[in-house]
Parts: C-alpha cells; structure tokens; sequence
C-alpha cells in the first residue's frame, strides 16, 4: 500500500493540497506580498536553486526576508542578523516566507513532505562520494522529518540522515505525522535559527 503512495498517491495528494492551499491563502499571499514592498521597496520573491529528485537542480521560491544588496550573502542567517527586515524576521519564524513553495509543489518540482532541498555545492560532486544518495531518490519537501522538532537546529549530518530514513520510509501515514508535528514546532516558534551557528558567533564577539 505505502509503495502505491509513493508511486501515484502522494504526487496527487500534493497537487490537490497545494491547489487548495494557494486558492485559499491567495489573500493571505497578497497581503504579505504588498507589505515586503511597501516595506523597502525591493522585490517580494527570493529565489534560489536547489538540488532536487535525481540531483536536478530547480528554482525554490520564498517570499524575501532580508534586505536587498546586503552584505555578505553567503553568510547563513542567524538570530538578531541585521540583515533581516522587520517584516522578515516574522515571516521567518512562522515559516509564512515559506509559503510560495506551494508553486514549486504544483509545478512538480517539490512534495508536501521530503528531504529539505539543499544547495548544488552542499551535495558532493561525485555521487560515489556522498553517503546519503538515497535522500535524492524522491522529491524534496516543504515539510521534512528533521523540522518535526529540530528546524534550523539540527546539523547537516542529522539531518541527511534523517532524510535517508524518510525516503526509504516513504507513506501516507508518515506524511501526515510529519506534517502535523511540524506545525507543532512552528507554532512553538521553535529553533528558527541555527544554536550552533548562534554559539559561534558569540565566541567570535
């Protein structure tokens, strides 16, 4: 049964969700959409290429939360980061900036539910190389096992891990634990930002 999901039932049960989702959150959408612009004036939409099912990279879309033209891009985002807009900081730590990601699911570039969609340089080049191949034999997810309690929090060791065990795990009733315990955590407002990225900068100061 869990392989006839993962072969036909789960791609319709993403294409179905997230229509509905988009329909319904339109409002929603647009409003956090005018308020990013009216903010700084810069664009509304952050976007970025990930690694997705087979290694293909894709375009992710977020709704932006930090500033445009700032410094030190390739810096990963950490708490009290004064790169981050007023309006960002919130949509950030209730995942809102995530939202636009319902596109990509319709598109069919991502899952409700999969591995969280990496960097191209945070993959190994060689296949050979990489310990956790599995973790691209489906598509990656809006949702994933390690943001059930995690978030931000965990390293990338657990949480490929992780992904491994999903993807050789795959099924309808997974799916929906996942989902529902990581709307847990977000609304907790739990782990928005990287602890260990949060303790070395504090050394550094």
């Amino acid at each position: 049964m869990s392989k006839l999901y993962e072969r036909k039932g789960k791609r319709m049960f993403d294409f179905v969700i997230s229509l509905a989702a988009v329909l319904l959150l339109f409002p929603l959408l647009l409003i956090i959409g005018i308020i990013i612009k009216l903010e700084d004036g810069g664009g509304i939409l952050f976007t970025q290429y990930r690694l997705g099912k087979n290694r293909v990279p894709f375009k992710i879309y977020k709704f932006r939360t930090m500033k445009e033209n700032h410094e030190d891009p390739d810096i990963r985002a950490f708490k009290g980061d004064k790169r981050i807009t007023g309006t960002g900081a919130f949509l950030r730590r209730t995942s809102l900036d995530e939202l636009p990601q319902f596109i990509n699911i319709l598109k069919g570039d991502m899952a409700i539910v999969g591995p969280r969609p990496i960097l191209p340089e945070e993959g190994t080049t060689s296949e050979e190389d990489f310990p956790y191949e599995k973790r691209f034999s489906c598509l990656p997810g809006l949702f994933c096992t390690v943001d059930m309690k995690y978030r931000a929090a965990a390293d990338r060791e657990l949480q490929f891990t992780m992904d491994v065990s999903y993807a050789e795990n795959i099924s309808f009733r997974k799916d929906i634990a996942i989902t529902f315990s990581t709307a847990v955590t977000v609304l907790l407002g739990r782990n928005v930002y990287s602890q260990k990225l949060e303790k070395e900068r504090g050394k550094k100061l």
